[in-house]
């Protein structure tokens, strides 16, 4: 059962993969990527910065994900909250606890805009 604060939702957006020059990548045309929509997750405000390099002016936006253990997500993926897509940084991290009732999984977001 999903804590009372863990009342947002996310997609998670996958790519499927291709073979270029004898290694499997990422597939990101529209037709290859598979969505899910996970339920009863938190995310909150992490990070932000600013990169100014005198050509070009960016915003790095970070995000936590805590999603319910078992959410089917890995690194690689994206996650789409609200109408903004983050990218996963890192992999998943899984959280198990004592008592089984907080057990959750906890993703490090970051989106760059500019």
């Amino acid at each position: 059962m999903p804590l009372s604060f863990f009342r947002q939702s996310v997609t998670r957006i996958r790519p499927g993969t291709k073979t270029s020059r004898g290694s499997t990548i990422p597939d990101w045309s529209s037709d290859k990527v598979s969505t899910l929509v996970i339920d009863g997750c938190s995310v909150q405000p992490s990070t932000t910065s600013l990169s100014q390099d005198g050509r070009i002016l960016g915003i790095a936006d970070g995000m936590t994900a805590y999603l319910p253990a078992g959410s089917d997500v890995q690194s690689g993926d994206r996650i789409q909250f609200g109408s903004d897509v983050y990218t996963i940084m890192g992999d998943p991290r899984v959280w198990p606890s004592a008592s089984g009732s907080l057990d959750h999984i906890e993703l490090n977001l970051e989106r760059w805009s500019g």
